[in-house]
């Protein structure tokens, strides 16, 4: 048995500087490394060797110099390694990548492939499926542990989401992209000698690539502009009043997400093109999606088309026809969908960027060699274009991006979008099921109920490492109750188990846009700041004035965390009612 790794050297994401005068994003002097979740699954392969007896290969793609990554990954016990550079190769969007990339697994023959489950700098997380559809294997996103299935043939996976984990046996070959949870990669250790020597060199005409990367790439990045904050703390005294204020901000919040505007659709020409929303699973993201492209099909003459698992007589959806189609497996899911999507012929298809939105967006977008772009957080219609703002890089750089193919496909972050009320419900058809392509589940584990996801809440309160003690984390519990929010932390709580890691916002865990984000005990590190930089409201609370925190909230208090929260609980179980 085999295992290929493909890995990625990428910048470090917080040096990336962008440069207003030319609109360029500036590389030069940046450390280059191998993308973290890429350095796991080097590591699980590494393991597998040690354990199982497997062959391993690990590839990149990139420049001369990206041979740095592949060294590093022999001397941590990988076999063999490719190095895949052409000139040819250049300006490669995740679909041409995906396709040079599955060229080289159908010359190595491997049983497995893994990847991370995104690179930082793009976040996108299509590269992997795209790779599994055109090498006709099977795929698993966001995979946290692997072993043997009790059948020959089939391995037995657990799969991270945004709600809990679940337990799949799929079958073999396969790609799987890995989460941060699946293992710790050792280091190299510093007498292992140099393996340069050992990787072999691919290009376009050994891999028998007839295209030139630019040219078959569907996506067109049109400009890049950057994001810079422009919260200006104003810092509250800490007294009895402090309460009050910030409470006062989160009802005003409240306020105008229940003062939701409403959405009276236009009756569409009968051959007007159509705009498809995907509703999958996240019934608050479901009416995110629905009243933009509802929106989007007012402005444009477009019809407005959904399909979906929400129930639709438990969702507030806004759109001209929903076809339901009532399966819970991503699998069966997205053939329909991929079905549906050939004989309607929407002219725009907008997904959930969600673990099992991703999947679905990659996988189709892989079948029909169409353009995707990842993780929006905006979405306007310019002379029939989806044109669709996208940030990369930690979030700091907002690429603008359209697609010369259609149906132009994108995926949108929670959060992004108003859910407004609509006038006229949607025209619903039940959809025949048909079981199809599915993989056998064992079992699912939630999230602790305490635990709402990140992305169901309009607040979210976030604890860093002013919180020592495992047991503190009550408190914040249950003052997330009282404010109907949910809860999520910075990485080193996550790593030493203080709350489970679906709550981690950031670099490596989730970005988050929530309404009202109330920071408690973090320090303000980059690699956090960057998952809260689409929040509305930041409130951050530490005891030392000085930290960084405050330069990226609108709120500042001086404050030790635990007697702040106290209090807050005080307050909010006196005479008001939250």
């Amino acid at each position: 048995m085999k295992v290929l790794v493909f890995a990625k050297q990428i910048p470090d994401v917080n040096q990336v500087k962008f440069d207003p005068h030319t609109n360029r994003i500036v590389r030069e002097n940046v450390p280059l490394s191998m993308n973290s979740f890429d350095r796991k699954a080097v590591e699980e392969a590494v393991r597998m060797k040690e354990k199982l007896g497997w062959e391993t290969a690990v590839a990149t793609m990139g420049p001369p110099q990206a041979k740095e990554i592949l060294n590093d990954s022999l001397r941590m016990g990988i076999d063999e390694a490719y190095l895949v550079t052409d000139r040819n190769f250049a300006g490669s969007d995740t679909l041409a990548t995906a396709k040079i990339l599955s060229a080289l697994v159908m010359k190595v023959k491997p049983d497995l492939v893994l990847t991370g489950k995104y690179s930082l700098d793009g976040e996108t997380a299509q590269v992997p499926p795209e790779i599994a559809v055109f090498s006709g294997f099977a795929f698993k996103s966001s995979v946290s542990r692997i072993e043997p299935g009790e059948k020959e043939g089939t391995l037995k996976v657990e799969q991270e989401n945004e709600s809990g984990s679940e337990t799949y046996t799929i079958p073999l070959p396969a790609v799987l992209s890995v989460s941060e949870k699946i293992n710790r990669a050792r280091a190299v250790k510093p007498d292992v000698p140099d393996k340069t020597d050992l990787i072999r060199e691919l290009n376009a005409e050994t891999l028998g690539i007839p295209f030139k990367g630019n040219e078959y790439s569907p996506t067109v990045v049109t400009g890049t502009s950057s994001l810079e904050s422009t919260r200006k703390v104003r810092m509250l005294p800490f007294d009895h009043n402090v309460y009050q204020e910030i409470y006062e901000i989160i009802k005003s919040h409240r306020a105008k997400e229940q003062q939701a505007e409403k959405i009276d659709l236009k009756e569409p020409a009968e051959n007007a093109a159509a705009i498809l929303g995907i509703m999958l699973d996240e019934p608050m993201l479901g009416e995110e999606i629905s009243t933009k492209i509802s929106q989007l099909a007012n402005e444009h003459s477009l019809k407005a088309v959904l399909f979906g698992n929400l129930d639709p007589s438990g969702a507030r959806l806004a759109g001209h026809e929903y076809y339901f189609y009532n399966t819970e497996s991503v699998e069966a899911f997205t053939d329909a969908l991929t079905d549906f999507i050939k004989e309607k012929k929407p002219k725009y298809v907008v997904f959930p960027s969600t673990i099992k939105g991703r999947e679905a967006a990659g996988t189709i977008a892989a079948r029909l060699e169409t353009g995707l772009t990842a993780d929006c957080v905006d979405l306007e219609i310019k002379e029939s274009r989806l044109i669709q703002y996208k940030p990369a890089f930690g979030g700091g750089i907002i690429a603008e991006i359209y697609s010369k193919t259609e149906p132009q496909m994108t995926t949108v972050r929670p959060g992004m979008f108003p859910r407004a009320v609509p006038v006229n419900v949607p025209k619903v058809f039940d959809l025949e099921y048909s079981p199809g392509r599915i993989y056998e589940k064992h079992e699912e584990t939630p999230v602790p109920s305490e635990y709402a996801p990140l992305g169901s809440k309009e607040v979210v309160i976030g604890f860093g490492r002013g919180v020592k003690k495992r047991d503190q984390v009550g408190d914040i519990l249950k003052l997330a109750s009282l404010l109907d929010a949910s809860v999520g932390a910075t990485r080193p709580l996550v790593d030493m188990n203080f709350i489970p890691r679906q709550q981690q916002i950031g670099l490596t865990g989730i970005s988050i846009s929530p309404g009202v984000y109330l920071a408690l005990g973090i320090s303000g590190q980059a690699n956090h700041v960057v998952g809260i930089r689409y929040a509305g409201k930041i409130i951050s609370v530490n005891n030392d004035e000085n930290a960084p925190i405050f330069q990226y909230s609108d709120y500042g208090i001086v404050a030790d965390i635990h007697e702040f929260v106290a209090g807050f609980i005080k307050y909010l179980e006196g005479d008001m009612d939250p």
